[in-house]
């Protein structure tokens, strides 16, 4: 298989796997997600600082609870909204907050205030732009290799971050059986590496060990 047959089929196989867990146990993993993910955010940033999260749904590990206990910490969180193009745009997370189906992806996104990513990464009005992303993927392997959706949306962003000099702590959540082992998903020079995964069961930090992206086997 090629490179893009590797990632479909490990995709599909972990949506699998993820469209197999009860209600309760996906509602078990929130509580663990929001002190790890907090956690994570305390070590890197300053309180009050601009961060990126998500709104997990379905059967994707649940995120909520992290954005709340986020907000409620003080930090400003930045939900994302999907653009022409494949590009991210973002909007300021709140109680209450209304959400409405993307018109580009199937995923529900905020309703407010439209901020550019490049907006956001620089800040303005004397306000810092982000300070640290959180961001979803399927799988991550423990050399920091990460399996998104398939959209590229957050590759592209992640670019972004690199073509400004930024140099941003990077942690992605997904449940405690989707970390593999190095080399295990499948990605080219163009897979922007994450620095660490965010799970149920705690923190686990991920290493960019070498420059060379090799396509690893399907895991087992």
């Amino acid at each position: 298989m090629d490179l893009a047959e590797l990632k479909s089929a490990l995709r599909a196989q972990l949506w699998e796997s993820r469209r197999s867990l009860a209600a309760s146990d996906i509602a078990s993993a929130a509580a663990g997600i929001a002190d790890h993910g907090l956690a994570w955010i305390h070590a890197n940033v300053p309180q009050s600082a601009l961060v990126t999260a998500y709104l997990g749904v379905g059967s994707e590990p649940p995120t909520l609870a992290l954005i709340e206990a986020l907000h409620g910490a003080g930090y400003r969180v930045l939900l994302p909204v999907c653009l022409p193009e494949r590009q991210l745009g973002w909007v300021e997370w709140h109680p209450g907050i209304d959400f409405a189906r993307s018109r580009y992806a199937p995923v529900q996104e905020p309703v407010g205030p439209l901020i550019s990513s490049e907006d956001a990464l620089r800040g303005g009005d004397g306000r810092p732009g982000v300070a640290a992303v959180l961001l979803p993927a399927t799988a991550l392997d423990t050399d920091g290799r990460r399996l998104g959706q398939g959209g590229g949306y957050y590759d592209r962003f992640l670019a972004r971050v690199d073509a400004l000099g930024a140099r941003l702590p990077t942690a992605a959540v997904v449940y405690d059986g989707e970390v593999f082992t190095a080399g295990a998903v499948p990605a080219d020079r163009l897979d922007r590496r994450v620095g660490t995964a965010v799970t149920p069961g705690g923190l686990r930090p991920l290493g960019s060990v070498a420059d060379d992206v090799r396509s690893g086997e399907i895991p087992r």
